[in-house]
Order: C-alpha cells, then sequence, then structure tokens
C-alpha cells in the first residue's frame, strides 16, 4: 500500500507575519520591538503543507495489507478526507460505530504488523477471522479535546484489529477509537491551535493549546472555546460562563473572506459582559492572536460581530530585557551593544540572576538570595534568608525561587514575599528550576523523580491586582526528559529547556517545544551551558545561553541559526 501513497506539495505563502509588537505566534521566529503591527491570516498558520492522496484495499489484499493500508489512510482522514478512504479498510458495522477524531496516538519509526489466530469463533456469514497486531514505540497522545501528553520513548505499544474474511475479502471488524499517526505526519495532519483563555486577574488572555484537525479546525476550536480549560490551567484563569452556548450548525465556514460562527441562543442570555469577551476570544482563537481579519459571530440570527469592540485585551507579548552580572556591573543586552546599567560589586561566585528596571536578585553560591535595586545596590535579603537551589524572573518584576529541598516556591514582588505550596507535587518529586510564561498565568516546571518527573506545566493563580496568590491544583507533565536543570519560554508557545551539565561523559541535551506538544533537539553551542534566558538582545527577542567560561550566546528566528557571541566574562544571566 506504500507504493500508493501519493504526495503532493503544496504551498501557501504567508501574506504577512506576526511582526513588530511581539505579537503571539505559533512558530518561534523572533520579532523586533519596534514598527507597525501587521497580522497573520487566520488560514495561512502553517507556509507549507503536505497532502496525502491515499488508495483504498486491493483486490484479495492479505490481512497485514490491509492493516497497513489503513494506516497510510488514516492521515488524509484527519487532514482531509474525513476518513473516507480510511472506511473502505473496515466492515460496514465497523465504519459505523468507529470514531476517528475520538483520540489520536502518535509513534516514530516504523509500524510492525504480525497476524496471529483468533480464538473466538469467525461471526456468522464469515469465512474466517484473524487477528492482525501493530507494534508501534509510542511518544504521545492526543485526547478528544486536543490535549498532547507526552509518552516515555521506550514505551512499545500494541495494538489488536480484529479481521474477518467475507466474499473472499479482508477488512477490519473491530478496532479501537482514534487514529495512530507518526511523528512524521503529525504536523501535517494536526493544527497548533491557541484557544484564549482570560487570566483569573483579567489582566491578561492565556494561549491554551490544542492540536486539533486541519479539516475543521476552526469547527473545534469554537467547541473548545465554549468548553473548560484543562485541569491544570483551570485555577488560573476565569471560567468562559458559556455552558449554555453552543455551535448552532457543526460547521464554521469561511465565506467570502469572512469567517462564520453560528452560535445558538444561549449567548443572548449572557451579560453583555460575558458576551463581549466569548466573542473576544473566539476572534483571537480563529485568528492566532490576530483580530486583523473579517469575522461574522451570530446567535439565533443576532449579528454580536461587533460585541467585543470595546475590549482592549490582546495577546502582545512584552517586550522583556535580558541581563548579566558582568565584573561587577550589571549589563544590559538590550540594545545593539551591550550597556551598563548598574554596579553589582561582590557577587562573583553568583549561582542565578534577575534583573529589571526596578532592579532584581542575586542567588549566592550559599543559596542565600539579595535582593537588588535599579542601580545594582543591596536592598536587603530576600524569602527571609531561606536557602533556594535557583531562581528566576516572573511578571512585572517578581522573584521566584525554588527552595533547597525543591519542595517549595518563592515569590517576592514589590517588598513582599509569599510561599507557594505546589499541590501536584507527590513524594518521590523535587523541583529544579521554574520559568513563567510572557503573560504570567503559566509556569514550567522541571521536576527530578516522582510521577511528573521531566517537565510539568501549571497555572498561576492572580488576584485583580495582578499579585501571585497561588497555583493551580494540578500540573501535566509536557516531557519526560530527565535531568533538566534549565529552561526558558522563548515566546507565549514555545519552551525551551536543557539537561544538567553532564558529569559521566554524557552529552548535555536540550529540546524546545510547543507546550503542550512533540518536542524538537535544540542545537547548543559548544561548552557546557549553566543557564539561559530569553528576551530582548540586540532589538530582537533571541534566546541567550551561558556557558561554563563566562561566555554569553545568542540564537534567533527559529532556533536553527547561527550562535553569536552578546557578551563575555560574565558571572550569571538573567531576563527581566
Amino acid at each position: 500500500m506504500k507504493d500508493k501513497r501519493i504526495r503532493s506539495i503544496i504551498a501557501s505563502i504567508a501574506t504577512s507575519l506576526c511582526a513588530a509588537a511581539l505579537t503571539a505566534c505559533s512558530s518561534p521566529f523572533a520579532l523586533p520591538t519596534s514598527g507597525s503591527v501587521q497580522t497573520l491570516a487566520p488560514v495561512q498558520q502553517q507556509t507549507q503543507r503536505v497532502y496525502t492522496n491515499p488508495q483504498g484495499p486491493n483486490d484479495d489484499a492479505q490481512p497485514e495489507s490491509i492493516v497497513e493500508g489503513f494506516y497510510d489512510a488514516m492521515p488524509a482522514g484527519v487532514q482531509s478526507d474525513g476518513y473516507r478512504v480510511a472506511r473502505e479498510f473496515l466492515t460496514s458495522s465497523a465504519s459505523t460505530t468507529w470514531n476517528g477524531d475520538g483520540s489520536a496516538v502518535i509513534y516514530s519509526g516504523t509500524p510492525d504488523f504480525r497476524r496471529r489466530a483468533n480464538t473466538m469463533t469467525a461471526p456468522q456469514g464469515a469465512e474466517s477471522s484473524l487477528i492482525v497486531e501493530v507494534n508501534v514505540q509510542v511518544v504521545g497522545a492526543l485526547d478528544s479535546h486536543g490535549s498532547y501528553t507526552p509518552v516515555h520513548d521506550t514505551q512499545s505499544r500494541k495494538l489488536s484489529y480484529t479481521l474477518i474474511k467475507r466474499k473472499g475479502q479482508w477488512r477490519i471488524s473491530s478496532l479501537e477509537n482514534g487514529v495512530v499517526i507518526s511523528t512524521a505526519d503529525f504536523d501535517q495532519v494536526f493544527r497548533q491551535v491557541s484557544v484564549y483563555q482570560v487570566a483569573s486577574s483579567g489582566k491578561q488572555l492565556v494561549p491554551d493549546v490544542r492540536w486539533l484537525s486541519w479539516r475543521n479546525w476552526r469547527t473545534q476550536a469554537v467547541r473548545e472555546v465554549l468548553g473548560d480549560a484543562p485541569s491544570w490551567l483551570k485555577d488560573a484563569v476565569k471560567e468562559p460562563g458559556a455552558n449554555t452556548v453552543s455551535l448552532a450548525v457543526d460547521s464554521v465556514p469561511v465565506q467570502d473572506s469572512s469567517v462564520e460562527v453560528s452560535l445558538t441562543r444561549g449567548i443572548n442570555a449572557l451579560s453583555d459582559e460575558d458576551r463581549s469577551m466569548l466573542v473576544h476570544r473566539i476572534r483571537l482563537t480563529l485568528g492566532d492572536g490576530n483580530s486583523g481579519y473579517n469575522l461574522k459571530v451570530t446567535g439565533d440570527g443576532v449579528d454580536y460581530s461587533d460585541a467585543d469592540s470595546n475590549i482592549k485585551l490582546d495577546a502582545d507579548q512584552p517586550a522583556v530585557g535580558v541581563y548579566t552580572l558582568t565584573g561587577g556591573h550589571v549589563v544590559s543586552l538590550s540594545s545593539s551593544s551591550p550597556l551598563r546599567v548598574g554596579d553589582a560589586s561582590g557577587f562573583d561566585d553568583a549561582l542565578g540572576f534577575t534583573f529589571s528596571t526596578n532592579g532584581g536578585a542575586v542567588l549566592q553560591a550559599d543559596g542565600v538570595v539579595k535582593c537588588l535595586d535599579a542601580g545594582g545596590g543591596s536592598c536587603g535579603t530576600l524569602f527571609g534568608n531561606a536557602r533556594v537551589r535557583s531562581i528566576t524572573a516572573g511578571l512585572n518584576g517578581e522573584v521566584w525561587a525554588v527552595s533547597k529541598d525543591g519542595k517549595t516556591l518563592y515569590v517576592y514582588r514589590n517588598e513582599k514575599s509569599i510561599k507557594l505550596d505546589m499541590p501536584w507535587l507527590d513524594d518521590g518529586g523535587v523541583v529544579t528550576s521554574v520559568n513563567v510564561s510572557t503573560e504570567g498565568a503559566r509556569l514550567a516546571v522541571a521536576i527530578n523523580g516522582g510521577s511528573l518527573s521531566g517537565v510539568a506545566i501549571t497555572g498561576i493563580v492572580r488576584d485583580a491586582n495582578n499579585d501571585v496568590i497561588g497555583l493551580s491544583k494540578a500540573a501535566a507533565q509536557v516531557s519526560r526528559t530527565q535531568n533538566v536543570a534549565m529552561l526558558s519560554f522563548y515566546n507565549d508557545l514555545n519552551l525551551v529547556y536543557a539537561t544538567s551539565a553532564p558529569q559521566d561523559g554524557a552529552q548535555q541535551s536540550a529540546y524546545r517545544q510547543i507546550v503542550p506538544g512533540p518536542d524538537t533537539v535544540q542545537r547548543l553551542p559548544e561548552g557546557t551551558i549553566v543557564s539561559m534566558a530569553s528576551g530582548q538582545i540586540s532589538l530582537y527577542r533571541r534566546l541567550a545561553v551561558l556557558d561554563d567560561t563566562g561566555t554569553v550566546r545568542s540564537v534567533s528566528g527559529s532556533l536553527d541559526g547561527s550562535w553569536s557571541i552578546a557578551d563575555s566574562q560574565v558571572t550569571a544571566l538573567g531576563s527581566q
């Protein structure tokens, strides 16, 4: 069946790019921090896609070929044809009951197809029956809402398909709901969509990442806007209040360059505030964070397209500075050349550093965190002299810290410190590092041991003043990579993380991924990396890393380019 898989490349060139104000994008391009705002049309998120054109079953095909052909046809079902060809490999009964959109198993490598006897008696009218088992190396899974969960890459799963033979032809008669998709096909058949939620503070929009079928992603996206946030984020965002609203028709078409969303009369019963926010969330979700396209929203015949005209919340990312502690000076890397902005002597043994225009903090070798004022001068000791293992910057000058035992978090802002419990961290887990997302509502957490070992993500609960008051009651694992020592949100969607410095000759590794989503290997510069940060360097958003020789290097764009030196003789690296 592989001979019959025909692929044609159809390039759709994006006529406009997310530029200028660091607006929300689904690809990790470095963006300038000045200039006019340009938007990316919602139908042009991906610059190149590969379409599949699978063939149906051959006459007299063997059972293994039938199942293999079904596997070849599933990607097109998700992407374009709604499983029209895939159902040709099923019996009429199985075709009626099988739901391909129920879930997805993502695998790497090549499946192994093997038949075995079926101990059950063949059903009436069937000439014969057997089972084909498919062994696949599973790396991840999607649930019915498009939420991605990683699976350990050494886990092999055996999937069974019962086949029967009628009139000389084999067909699949029994199978589980959902599809099985290779990593090579994943990006081609599933579209990354940010379902925008409103932060608990009411002051930010939060991208809730889903992976939806390309063929009907707008329809699915609107359903997710109307539904609940995932458990790990639920406490950190406002309830959508749209339980009585649903799609009036099972489609969100594009007519004359206008996206049309038809909702039930439940939208009429919402308060003006809830209705306007719902329309705004739909607008930004279908526009990949941008509002510059034509959207028509109706509810029981009433036009609500302009209901959100007075809402000012957007998905823009703030400009974030990157700073170094170099030779007793605080140095900003934001402009075209390094600029000394303060003096902070006596920290030659610093293990961590954060800074902003309002000041920052230094983690000393003894685990004590010292406060810095806007000029780099000392302003006391933070967190009641508690010993910590790592620090990072948060929203609006926040300093976040991980306790020495990795069981507690501290947050300092405006001369106040709070202690945060992590209700989802089990006894075997130890947190090594954290990083706050660009909008301040999500926290990436590196964990050693326990059920969440690897990298997890959870929500940050804030009050109306944007002050941190807690964390979500749940967390979601986004990577099973072990011994992660540092991580950084490169932008609103992409997280970069690296393992600890090698101790036994093992190679230091790094990865990047849209979270939650599949990971990609991130190339590092030569040397041993000891810390990383993301922000504005030489007027562009870049990823910066500090090595054990005191050299800071940075990379921008897709993060696959060349690393360039940004500073040298550096003691510590931090961001705003």
